[in-house]
């Protein structure tokens, strides 16, 4: 964010931004920083996902290698 920042303050360069609806206007460092706020949270929640399962599948094994050590016993 600060690097999108500092090359907008020096950028001010407007350019067209066509999606699937629409268009518009916008500063290259605001469609920068937008972008890559999303790449952030796309990242984070992928990330979440991956060590929730992770964590799952532990808890589930601790469990089954504790009814083991039981039964062993």
């Amino acid at each position: 964010m600060l690097v999108a920042s500092l090359l907008g303050a020096k950028n001010d360069q407007a350019v067209m931004f066509d999606y699937l609806m629409s268009s518009m206007e916008m500063r290259l460092s605001i469609l920068l920083m937008a972008f890559f706020a999303a790449g952030v949270i796309f990242s984070s929640l992928v990330f979440t996902l991956i060590w929730l399962r992770l964590k799952w599948r532990i808890n589930r094994l601790q469990k089954r290698n504790h009814t083991t050590d039981i039964v062993s016993s």
